[in-house]
């Protein structure tokens, strides 16, 4: 597994020496942890945003988010984005075709 360094100030190296305490675990594995979750959580924001703006289908979403079809659309609900046909949708594809 590769090496990254990175400078942590000193209330993020309490922050995980708590949960070293709590997880009982070393703080490379600590850090591993946090970094995944928040990875899961910063692409799953990135994907909803491209879901919001039409950019991608839920299909390709769930697929992004790694979850299923019925977690994004429970997400997308949650969020309160729209996935279906949308009026935007109709418009745009009448320039395209010409109808």
């Amino acid at each position: 597994m590769p090496t990254v360094s990175v400078r942590l100030d000193r209330e993020t190296l309490k922050e995980i020496e708590f949960l070293m305490k709590e997880y009982k675990t070393d703080k490379s594995e600590v850090i591993r942890r946090v970094l995944d979750r928040g990875l899961k959580q910063a692409k799953l924001e990135v994907v909803l945003d491209l879901l919001r703006r039409h950019k991608i289908s839920i299909g390709r979403a769930a697929e992004l988010a790694g979850v299923t079809i019925y977690e994004m659309i429970e997400l997308c609900r949650k969020n309160k984005i729209h996935v279906g046909y949308t009026e935007e949708d109709l418009k745009r594809d009448i320039e395209r075709f010409g109808v």
